[in-house]
């Protein structure tokens, strides 16, 4: 029962998280900025850092927005699985 509720519980969570990476990602307006900013000055040092700066936490929506459904979908796979095993194995003896 427990496991059952806990796989359930990671596909929404890995659902959740996904959606709002992808939210985060598409409302990240210090990257967008200074990349619109490195596109009018291209070279300016100021710009650059600027960019640098603001890349990491992008790259990471972006990572979250990839993994979160399918990580959650695994895991919470994982957890229905053995909870039908462990079930089935208790109906048998």
């Amino acid at each position: 029962m427990y496991l059952r509720t806990f796989g359930g519980v990671l596909v929404a969570l890995g659902l959740v998280a996904s959606v709002s990476c992808w939210s985060g990602l598409l409302g990240d307006e210090p990257y967008y900025k200074a990349l619109r900013a490195l596109e009018k000055y291209p070279g300016n040092v100021l710009y650059t850092t600027e960019l640098r700066m603001a890349e990491p936490r992008h790259m990471l929506l972006g990572a979250g927005t990839a993994m979160g459904l399918p990580m959650g979908l695994v895991f919470g796979s994982l957890c229905l699985g053995l909870a039908e095993l462990l079930a089935g194995r208790g109906r048998a003896a």
